[in-house]
């Protein structure tokens, strides 16, 4: 008997699954635990002209304003274009009297995301000083999706997929990425499926020359080959099992078309997708999405505000049809970014890699409002960065004990949550 999950890549991978499947109405009799849906902002997101400080709004022009400047360039906002999406920490404060923060002009969706009540904001989140390449792309973005420190390129487990290890799969088992492979879904005993959307065309692509020989090798990077026979009986297993996740993933996109659904980027195919998959009763528990690329090091004024736009209309528009669809009321949706930009412009007007950034979690469950606090526009950490306020983990802590894990065993060691769920 197959007895571990690997991964089943569409248009263009391998199809992994377990032999036998529970029922989609099983698994909506199991709807009650909360899903995760992790979305990775790849490049290092600069979080200071994400949410601006309006309390330092000064030492932040400055700051935004390369010296000398050609005349007229900055990164910089003004108050005026920041003023409709200002907001202070009790969400119920309206953007005419906020004084607190701001959400970029291009995060218009965000503002109204934040009003609800259901959006928490993260600031001054970032990597601890203990990490030995905080300016790493790698391991940025290992240490956000393991929940470890300086785990290189040779990742352990990640926290979600051991968050939902020993929690009963759904048809298609736990975790899901609509992004590629990840580390964030491997557990100590299951992967995770991945379907690259649109999964309306997800399938089996195996070797034209020897389907059998592709199948079974990739069950052995997984060590979980059972007793192969001569008559062929396991490379059948392998296929049919293979066959049941396309005919489950098939048959929820032709119920759940998502018709009306905005496909304006990349992330909009991903959500759109993890929607039908939520609304289809596919049993999933934690999702991976991912959106990019913010490394923004020239020309920042030209890239970072449509991917903002992009992310803020994609939330919303994913909150919403969940809400529409009845299905949102155990959904937590979070972004993670390799790590912040530097406080400072650089004179291609752009921001270099730095420290401490914001993140974003959303949902019915979500408490809102700000947590942490915001970095010091005037005192830096010893590379002249946004200082950590918040460890990633503390984060993270909260979106384990929200599924039902102990982050303490998967964290390595107890981080106290914010208390955004």
């Amino acid at each position: 008997m197959i007895k571990r999950r690997n991964v089943l890549r569409g248009l263009g991978g391998i199809a992994m699954a377990p032999m036998f499947m529970q029922s989609v109405a099983a698994a909506e009799a199991n709807f009650n635990g909360t899903i995760v849906v992790a979305i990775l902002l790849a490049g290092g997101n600069d979080g200071l002209n994400t949410v601006v400080p309006l309390s330092q709004y000064g030492q932040y022009y400055n700051l935004r304003t390369p010296a000398p400047p050609p005349e007229g360039l900055t990164l910089a906002y003004t108050q005026a274009d920041l003023a409709p999406n200002a907001f202070n920490t009790n969400p119920a404060i309206p953007p005419s009297q906020a004084t607190e923060f701001a959400f970029a002009p291009a995060m218009t969706d965000m503002r109204t995301l934040y009003a609800t009540g259901k959006l928490a904001v993260i600031a001054g989140v970032g990597l601890p000083k203990q990490e030995e390449n905080p300016l790493s792309h790698l391991n940025g973005q290992m240490d956000w999706l393991t929940g470890q420190i300086n785990v290189g390129q040779t990742p352990p487990s990640g926290w979600l997929g051991l968050t939902l290890d020993n929690v009963p799969p759904g048809p298609l088992g736990n975790t899901a990425s609509l992004s590629g492979t990840t580390p964030l879904l491997s557990g100590a005993t299951a992967q995770g499926l991945v379907i690259n959307p649109p999964m309306d065309y997800f399938g089996v692509n195996y070797s034209v020359t020897d389907k059998w020989k592709a199948l079974k090798s990739a069950y052995r990077q997984i060590g979980a080959l059972p007793t192969v026979s001569a008559s062929g009986a396991y490379d059948q297993a392998v296929m049919q099992a293979a066959l049941s996740d396309k005919d489950l993933v098939h048959k929820i996109a032709n119920s759940h078309p998502a018709k009306g659904y905005q496909l304006n980027s990349w992330l909009d195919y991903q959500l759109r997708d993890i929607a039908r998959l939520i609304e289809g009763g596919a049993g999933i528990r934690g999702y991976f999405a991912a959106q990019g690329s913010y490394d923004t090091h020239s020309s920042q004024a030209q890239y970072q505000p449509q991917l903002l736009q992009q992310l803020s209309f994609s939330l919303l528009q994913f909150y919403s049809y969940l809400q529409a669809k009845g299905v949102s009321r155990n959904v937590v949706i979070m972004t993670m970014s390799d790590f912040g930009r530097r406080p400072a412009a650089n004179l291609d007007f752009g921001t270099d890699h730095g420290g401490a950034t914001v993140s974003f979690v959303l949902g019915d469950p979500v408490t809102g409002g700000v947590y942490g606090e915001y970095p010091s526009l005037k005192k830096f950490d010893a590379n002249e960065n946004l200082k950590m306020n918040v460890d990633f983990r503390n984060v993270l802590s909260d979106l384990i004990v929200a599924m039902g894990g102990n982050p303490t065993p998967i964290l390595g060691e107890t981080w106290p949550g914010l208390g955004f769920i």
